[in-house]
């Protein structure tokens, strides 16, 4: 089973629907080794290393999708950051023993810490993780500083693919705000979900701030005849941009890419057991 490791190695509070997981099956863990094959190849045309992650709306699989990412590059020994920008709803400090105000990119945005001290080291892996930090009263405006810009070249220098996780486009300004430090972004599209127009807007939302869209990701991909992906896992997403409750089953998949399938099913934003496995 995957699992984040501060560190100071503390314990797994909790686990994510991951590719290191020894009963996932074959074809998911594929899936995102042809996602970060179509990227690498990608790289040797254009610059390639500030990678965003972001949706249309939310409970649409992105930050899974997000760690997934960044877990399947490090595994081709590619030094790897993951950054939590969602800096209204964080989750992502849930999955390691870390408390949700504990310094991370904010307080590093603000000269509050270093960020050296705040990057978490996954355990294994040449992968690490930057948490949102403290919640800001103005995320649109951190990620658009001067400051951002600052760190994202440090995070550049520092490692070889940095992935950032971040809030839906269609919603709020914080990714089209970011955006412009970024060599490209990984939209992720809920399939037979989000509507067409929503979609087409929030790609246009995008553009109009000047992000390159790098593709595209199915979420939610359709499993009635995939047999043992159906019931691989479950995981969940805040409730934090008033999106109606809906079940159904999940997955990721390239444009040019097989199709890595999850199910997937939503609780309370109160509830502890965020994610399940």
């Amino acid at each position: 089973m995957f699992s984040f490791r501060s560190k100071k190695e503390k314990p797994v509070v909790k686990s994510l629907c991951s590719i290191a997981d020894p009963n996932a099956p074959f074809n998911y863990v594929e899936a995102y080794k042809m996602l970060c094959t179509n990227i690498e190849f990608l790289r040797a045309t254009q610059k390639c290393k500030n990678i965003m992650t972001t949706s249309t709306l939310a409970n649409e699989g992105k930050t899974n999708i997000s760690v997934n990412l960044a877990l399947t590059l490090s595994g081709y020994n590619k030094s790897v950051c993951l950054v939590e920008c969602d800096l209204r709803r964080p989750t992502i400090h849930r999955y390691i023993a870390s408390n949700k105000n504990s310094y991370g990119l904010t307080n590093v945005l603000k000269g509050q810490v270093e960020l050296s001290s705040v990057l978490h080291k996954v355990s294994g892996t040449k992968m690490s993780i930057l948490l949102a930090g403290s919640i800001p009263p103005n995320p649109s405006e951190l990620l658009s500083s001067p400051n951002m810009k600052k760190l994202v070249d440090d995070l550049e220098e520092r490692f070889d693919y940095v992935i950032y996780d971040t809030p839906p486009v269609f919603l709020v300004t914080d990714a089209a705000a970011l955006g412009k430090y970024m060599d490209g972004a990984v939209f992720v599209i809920k399939h037979n979900s989000t509507e067409k127009g929503i979609v087409i807007q929030a790609k246009k939302n995008l553009e109009s701030a000047g992000v390159k869209i790098l593709g595209a990701i199915y979420s939610t991909y359709s499993t009635k005849s995939s047999g043992s992906y159906s019931n691989y896992s479950k995981y969940n997403y805040y409730d934090y941009y008033s999106i109606p409750d809906s079940e159904g089953t999940s997955g990721a998949s390239h444009s040019n890419t097989p199709n890595s399938r999850h199910s997937t099913s939503r609780k309370h934003a109160d509830d502890d057991d965020v994610v399940e496995v």
